[in-house]
Order: structure tokens, then C-alpha cells, then sequence
């Protein structure tokens, strides 16, 4: 097993790990939000990770940056979205747009990647808003709003399946 495939590997699995514990913290109603959206970003990341190491990117390369799933997310979505669907119900490409935007919007939930601090609110760590006001992620509404659409549904399935087809690969 190369380098890479174990990186593959690893990354994958702790992003499923993410993925699971994002989900069991978004069914608390006395979790905040911002908890089971800062899993749900750290497993995204993790699984475009896991990805990009299968397409040959340098593990070293992909440590240093938390900006790596407005790109790949996509393309990962659009490609399990197709092989789960078949050929019937809605076609991948119909909802590029909204995974496209749903993409970005989860990227932006992590601290690092703040749009130049256009956009400071994350989930992780309080922020100064363009208020001057110091802001807390628990009491901050992120407008999620696509997660809950048909873009969230194929996203969450598809972050699934990537990440059990990445783990299992050889």
C-alpha cells in the first residue's frame, strides 16, 4: 500500500467518523448548531482530502490548508450522486448550482477560510462582526438553509458514500 492510499485511507475514515458525529449532534436539540456544522465541515474537508490523495495530490500539500472543498465537494457529490441514482429521478447536473453553493458555505465554516474577512462567522472560534461586536458561534444562525433541500440530502448521502468507497479502495 503506497503512501498515498493510506492518507486516502485515514482521511476517509476519520471523515466518515465526522460525518457521523455531525449527524448525531444536529438530532440534540440542546446542541447548538454550530456543533454538528463544525463536524460536518471538518468531515467534508477530510473526505475531499481523502479524495485528492486518490488523485494522486501530495498529502503534504493538503496539511497546510483548510480550503479544500469548494472545489473537489462537487465533483465527489456529482459523481456518487450519479452512480447512487442510476439513471432515473433528478440528473447531477441539475443540482450543480446548489452543491456548488453548499460547498462554499460549508468551507467558509471553518476559521481559516474567512473570504478574505469578508466573512469571519465559523464555527469554531468567536469573531468580531462588522458591527464591531464579538460574536459567538453558539448564538450565530449560519443560513444553512441548502442543507436541508434536495442539494443537502444528495450532499450527505454522497459524503457517505465517498467516504466508505475511499476507505475501501485499494
Amino acid at each position: 500500500m503506497t503512501n498515498y492510499d493510506q492518507w486516502r485511507i485515514a482521511y476517509a475514515k476519520q471523515g466518515l467518523a465526522d460525518l457521523k458525529a455531525s449527524e448525531q449532534l444536529s438530532v440534540s436539540s440542546d446542541m447548538p448548531r454550530c456543533q454538528s456544522l463544525h463536524f460536518l465541515q471538518m468531515a467534508c474537508e477530510k473526505i475531499c482530502k481523502a479524495y485528492l490523495c486518490g488523485q494522486g495530490e501530495k498529502p503534504e500539500t493538503l496539511h497546510r490548508s483548510h480550503a479544500y472543498i469548494s472545489g473537489p465537494l462537487p465533483v465527489i457529490a456529482g459523481q456518487q450522486f450519479a452512480r447512487i441514482s442510476g439513471s432515473g429521478g433528478t440528473h447531477p447536473h441539475a443540482v450543480m448550482p446548489e452543491l456548488r453553493a453548499l460547498a462554499r458555505k460549508i468551507e467558509l465554516l471553518a476559521p481559516a477560510v474567512n473570504h478574505g474577512g469578508s466573512v469571519p462567522a465559523n464555527c469554531e472560534y468567536p469573531w468580531k462582526g462588522p458591527d464591531g461586536l464579538v460574536h459567538a458561534p453558539c448564538d450565530h444562525n449560519f443560513q444553512m438553509d441548502l442543507l436541508y433541500g434536495r442539494a443537502g440530502r444528495i450532499l450527505l448521502k454522497a459524503l457517505y458514500t465517498a467516504a466508505q468507497d475511499l476507505t475501501a479502495r485499494h
